[in-house]
This record gives structure tokens, C-alpha cells and sequence, in this order.
């Protein structure tokens, strides 16, 4: 009662800290730099509109969501290279790296190894792996310079985007080809040897535009580690307008990585020091036609392919052994396909009804033999049947329905349902209350992961992943109450989201009791599996985020969050950040262009790796990021950007643990500190 008191409070404050001014919402502004001037009318004019929610275009003050939209100005204006670093201005987002080359992504949690609950988009296309069904761990497959924005929608999104949108959706949304035109080459060097060379071209020739981005990068990680990364990606957007109600866009990528990974004196040899290779490519194809203002079908198909090499050995290392010394080859190396096909029609029937339906179907086949053993190429297919009703009840009342209807293989349809009221009393404040259902599919990986250490002569060393055919999907219900508003005075906007979730059958990793007998004591290796957990997770909090413009060519970013889980085991309570907050001032002075970042992240149980019976908690910590920019202009148009952006300013320090390698420590002293880091780059437009 206490923690929910202080959560009203902290809402109530949030809401009254500026009664009197009124304002725009955050990050969907077109330019960094507003018109000194702008009068409040014109102001409120420019309400955003956003694509994600509810899969239809609407103002941002009427989606049944709580949502962070980063434009591409703010992208710009932070230096930051990687979405990791920019979804760290996202409330309630916990991010965070064990290595330079694994990403840690998670929103709310909890979950302690491989967070799996939000889903990616890329111009709608799924990036959300395969095989893990997380957030990819190998590169971002696509160029900062070619995102438009990014809308991160805050709680489930289920309704619209199916299982993986069990906690929210990240939607990256790239630059369409008739925005821009021209040639941009860039070159950045750093600490850590790292260092990028990209080219840009975009071109049109009447209803056809055309846009090609290549890049290469290099870095060594962290420096103590086996942690570089040498990467290579090409990208292509082709869009054609084909008459007045008709487009055609066309977007394919290729990305090639080379990465390094584990670590030395691991038991038996099992996460070795090694080198990693991944190749990834797609082709997507989306047709929309716009029969009217009103109306608008979208119909879009992609292929997904994954290849990653990763082989090492296991051996009995400085362990004497039954046989002598032995030396077992591992082929951990796995591909994956990904098929996919969606129709969308969105309509007005009438004033004041807003309709969006659609159906999905999807196919991944996955080939692993280490990780299924004895199971030739695990594929799951899956169905979706969603639609989103929006009414405008009253002039200051909107609801919103939504469902999805998903079926997998081998399982029965569910549905994840939403409703959502929104109350408007005037131009500048939202009130929305509403209640969401979401389920998150355990997927091939959760069912029939089977990893087996098999001796040629001794046998069954370890069985050291066990499936679990019986596995139930989480169920999540999701209690949500918000308030916005928009304040001109400072030209900046408001918003609190206050919820309560919760989750049964929560799909954890644990110690399997079921596994076959081995040579290799539990003791030592234990086996796990994935398996729904006890009892119900509750996850209670308030978010805040705030921003506004306080002088001229500023602007200032506050986020917020406090939150509290409360699960059966303190390793699942101690697994999301009691709080993090940050502060972001971004500042135009004529030619010049700065950024300031200072995240401070509470204490957290979170890590990759299994070890069962070992408990260790990540500190606290602040860190600094700084970045300024210089434009020059130069006759003829072109245009000469230095840039200098510093990371990580406050010093070493640890995010995430790998629980194994930290155990094997014998120090509570934290491992795996990430460096700071310091790029210059230099990029020129034509």
C-alpha cells in the first residue's frame, strides 16, 4: 500500500510541476531548432501523428498507449551509432551490454538470461530473432542516418503485433526516398580501434526514388576481452509511385559479421575464447493502395535468412578423466529462415469510427543440430487475425478496442485482447485509462532446445539443455493509467504512465531435474530447461517523461521510472532496476550542435549464463555521455560535419554480468566493465 501511495504521489507531482504552461509532444517535432516565435495556435497545429499503436495513422494524444517517439533530429543531435544507446532514452527501458558485442534489451522485464518480450520492427518487418525470439545479439542491420524515427511503445502492444509485443514494440521507421537526395560519405575513427567508413546515395528519376547505403565497421570491445567486431552491411529502399493511389517499395539488406566471444579457463572448455561469423540478408516487398483519404489497403512480404558459424571443442582442461585426456568438436553453428506475409485494410466507415483489420502469417525453420538434437530442422508456423476499432464516443471521449486472434503450431489460438478509454477535456491534456492481455510463445528454442556433450567412447559427458515439450506460454494482464499534456509556454509535453502487470507461467531458465544421467557431476555443469515459473509476477511502477525547450534552440529530455517487482523468488524481484532516471540537454548554437546524456541505473540481479545457485547483483551506476558537432558549409551546396562523441565519460564500470565468469571471479568486485570511448567522425553531404 505504501509503494502504490508513493507512486500516486510521484504521478500527482509529475502531472502539477508546471501548471501553467502547455506544449508539444516529445521527439516528433520535424526540426531540432524551433521558430523563435511560433504562436500557440500554429503550435498546436503540428500535433504529431504516429503509426504504431494501433497500426493506424493518429495523433499522438489519442493512441491507446503510452509512447516515445525519437525524430530524427534527436537521433542526430546525440551521436549516438547504435539503438541500444538510443533506446536508453526511453523510459522503463532497462539496456544494457555484458560485451561489446551483446546487446541487453529489455523493457520492464524481468527475466534474467535472454529477454524475449519485445518485439522489433524495421518499416514493419520483424527483427526479433528466430532463434532466441530476442532482441539480436550480432549488429543492428541498419545505418542511423537512414531512420526517420523511432516509436517505442510503452507496455503490451499484443493486440496489434502478436506475441512478440508481450511488453512493448520497438518501431524503426526509415527515411522514404523522396524525402532526401544527394550523397553523404562518412569516416569516424576511436578509442577501442574503432573505426566506420559509410556512402549514402539517394536518387530519383521521376516516380521512382532510390536510395543505397554501405558501411563497414571495427571495434575491439571491451578491451580485456576476445570482443572485436569487424562488420560489413548493405541496404537498399526503392520506392515507386505507380499512380496516384498506388506505391510499390521494395527494401533488401546484407549483413556480414565477424565477432569474437567467451572466455578463457571456462569449465571443460565449454564458452571458449573463439572467433563467430554471421551472415544475414532479406528482401521485403510492400504495396499500399490508397483508395481514398479514408481508406487504404497495405499488403507486404519478406524472406529472413541467418547463418552463423561458431565451433569450438570441449575438453577435460586441467580435470583428470576416466580415458585420459579428451577433446570433444562442437558445432554450435545454426541457420534460420523466416517467411512471412501480411494484409492490412484500413477504413472510416463513418465520422467518428476508425477501423484497421488484417491478417499475418509466418513460417521459421530453424536448423541447429547441436542445439535439437536428434530433431531435423525444427519449423513452427504461426496465424494471425488482429483489428483495431477506434470510436469517438462523445467529442471529449475516444475509445479503443483491439484484438489478436494467434495460433502456433502444435497450440491453441489465443487471443490478446485491449480496451482503452481516452478522455480529452480540451486541446493540451489526455487522460487514458485502459486494460491489455498479452501471451508470449515459448517458440522452437523454449520447446525442444535438446543439447547433449556426447564422449565418442565413454558416452553422455552432459546433458546440458533439456527440452520441455510441455511448456505453457506467460500470460500477461496489463492495468494502465495516463495522463499527457502538451504545454506551449515551454513548447514541450508531458507524460506520466502509471501501471500494473501481471504474469503467470513466466518462462525462466532453470535447473532441469529431468535431465539424463552424465559422466560430468550437476555440480559442476548443470542442466537447465525452460520452464514456467510458480505463483504470479506483479510488476508495479510510474513513469515519467518530460520534455520541453527552456531557451531558444535547447531542448531538455527527463525521464524517469519507479518501479517494484514482487514474484515467489528474489532472484525475479532483484531482476528489474528499482529506478534509473536520466537527463538529456540537447543545444543548437548557430553552426555548432552539442549533447549531454547522465543515466543513472539502480542496482539489479540480471546476467547472462546459467549458474543456478549463485546470486551477485550489478551496482548501481551514472554514466556521461557528451557529443558536439561543427557544420561547415562550402560552396555549391555541400555541406562538412565534424563530430566528437564520447561514451561511458564517467569511467569503467559494469551493466550486465555473465554469472558463470563472475562466480569463477571468486570477488564480489564487479567483471566485464565497459570502457570509455571516444569517435571522431568527419561526414560529407553532396
Amino acid at each position: 500500500m505504501t509503494f502504490r501511495l508513493s507512486l500516486c504521489a510521484v504521478a500527482a507531482a509529475s502531472i502539477a510541476a508546471c501548471p501553467s504552461f502547455s506544449a508539444a509532444q516529445s521527439g516528433m517535432e520535424p526540426e531540432f531548432a524551433p521558430e523563435p516565435q511560433a504562436s500557440e495556435a500554429s503550435y498546436f497545429d503540428s500535433l504529431p501523428v504516429v503509426l504504431t499503436v494501433s497500426r493506424m495513422p493518429r495523433p499522438q494524444n489519442e493512441v491507446p498507449a503510452a509512447l516515445t517517439v525519437l525524430d530524427r533530429e534527436t537521433i542526430r543531435a546525440t551521436g549516438y551509432r547504435s539503438l541500444d544507446r538510443l533506446l536508453r532514452l526511453v523510459p522503463g527501458m532497462m539496456v544494457a551490454k555484458e560485451r561489446g558485442s551483446e546487446q541487453w534489451v529489455s523493457y520492464h522485464g524481468p527475466n534474467r538470461d535472454s529477454p524475449q518480450e519485445l518485439q522489433i520492427l524495421v518499416d514493419g518487418r520483424s527483427v526479433s530473432a528466430a532463434y532466441f525470439g530476442s532482441f539480436g545479439r550480432n549488429s543492428f542491420p541498419l545505418a542511423i542516418e537512414d531512420i526517420e524515427r523511432i516509436e517505442v511503445v510503452r507496455g503490451t502492444d499484443a493486440a496489434s503485433y502478436g506475441t512478440n509485443a508481450y511488453m512493448g514494440v520497438v518501431n524503426i521507421i526509415t527515411r522514404h526516398t523522396a524525402e532526401e537526395r544527394g550523397a553523404t560519405v562518412s569516416v569516424a575513427g576511436g578509442t577501442g580501434e574503432y573505426s566506420e567508413v559509410s556512402g549514402r546515395v539517394v536518387a530519383r528519376s521521376g516516380p521512382l526514388g532510390l536510395r543505397i547505403t554501405a558501411q563497414h565497421l571495427r571495434d575491439e570491445g571491451v578491451h580485456d576481452l576476445n570482443d572485436s567486431r569487424d562488420r560489413h552491411r548493405v541496404s537498399l529502399r526503392s520506392d515507386l509511385q505507380m499512380g496516384e493511389h498506388d506505391e510499390l517499395t521494395l527494401l533488401a539488406g546484407l549483413t556480414d559479421i565477424e565477432r569474437g566471444t567467451g572466455y578463457p579457463d571456462t569449465p571443460f572448455n565449454s564458452h571458449p575464447e573463439r572467433d563467430m561469423d554471421t551472415r544475414e540478408h532479406f528482401g521485403h516487398l510492400r504495396w499500399r493502395h490508397a483508395v481514398s483519404p479514408d481508406e487504404e489497403f497495405l499488403l507486404s512480404g519478406y524472406y529472413a535468412y541467418e547463418r552463423t558459424r561458431n565451433e569450438w571443442a570441449i575438453d577435460n582442461g586441467r580435470l583428470s578423466f576416466p580415458g585420459g585426456p579428451f577433446s570433444i568438436p562442437v558445432n554450435d553453428s545454426f541457420t534460420t529462415r523466416r517467411q512471412n506475409l501480411e494484409f492490412q485494410h484500413n477504413l472510416t466507415p463513418r465520422d467518428g469510427l476508425r477501423l484497421s483489420w488484417g491478417a499475418e502469417w509466418r513460417r521459421d525453420r530453424v536448423h541447429a543440430p547441436f542445439i535439437f538434437f536428434g530433431r531435423s530442422d525444427p519449423t513452427e508456423e504461426s496465424r494471425r487475425l488482429f483489428a483495431n476499432v477506434e470510436w469517438r464516443a462523445a467529442p471529449q471521449w475516444q475509445w479503443n478496442f483491439g484484438a489478436m486472434a494467434e495460433r502456433f503450431q502444435n497450440d491453441r489460438t489465443r487471443l490478446s485482447p485491449r480496451v482503452f478509454l481516452n478522455w480529452l477535456p480540451n486541446e493540451t491534456e489526455t487522460w487514458r485509462a485502459g486494460y491489455a492481455r498479452a501471451w508470449r510463445n515459448p517458440g522452437v528454442f523454449g520447446r525442444h532446445s535438446d543439447v547433449r556433450i556426447i564422449h565418442p567412447v565413454l558416452g553422455l559427458l552432459q546433458h546440458r539443455f533439456v527440452p520441455n515439450e510441455g511448456i505453457d506460454p506467460s500470460r500477461l494482464d496489463a492495468f494502465e493509467l495516463g495522463y499527457a499534456r502538451r504545454f506551449a509556454a515551454l513548447q514541450g509535453s508531458l507524460d506520466v504512465r502509471v501501471f500494473h502487470e501481471r504474469i503467470r507461467d513466466q518462462i525462466q531458465r532453470e535447473q532441469a531435474s529431468n535431465s539424463l544421467p552424465a559422466l560430468v557431476p550437476k555440480t559442476i555443469l548443470p542442466p537447465s530447461q525452460w520452464t514456467n515459473a510458480q505463483g504470479t509476477v506483479r510488476l508495479e511502477g510510474v513513469e515519467t517523461q518530460f520534455d520541453f525547450r527552456p531557451w531558444q534552440d535547447g531542448k531538455l529530455l527527463l525521464r524517469h521510472t519507479l518501479m517494484r517487482a514482487r514474484a515467489g523468488d528474489d532472484g525475479t524481484e532483484e531482476s528489474t532496476p528499482p529506478y534509473s532516471a536520466s537527463v538529456t540537454w540537447l543545444q543548437r548554437m548557430g553552426a555548432w550542435q552539442s549533447a549531454l546524456t547522465l543515466l543513472h541505473v539502480g542496482p539489479v540481479r540480471a546476467g547472462t549464463g546459467f549458474s543456478p545457485d549463485f546470486r551477485y547483483t550489478v551496482p548501481d551506476y551514472t554514466t556521461l555521455d557528451a557529443s558536439i558537432a561543427r557544420e561547415f558549409h562550402l560552396e555549391g551546396g555541400q555541406s562538412v560535419e565534424v563530430r566528437l562523441t564520447g561514451l561511458n565519460l564517467f569511467g569503467r564500470h559494469q551493466e550486465l554480468a555473465n554469472f558463470p565468469v563472475q562466480q569463477a571471479s571468486g570477488s564480489d568486485e564487479p567483471v566485464n566493465r565497459l570502457d570509455p570511448q571516444v569517435m571522431l567522425q568527419v561526414s560529407a553531404r553532396f
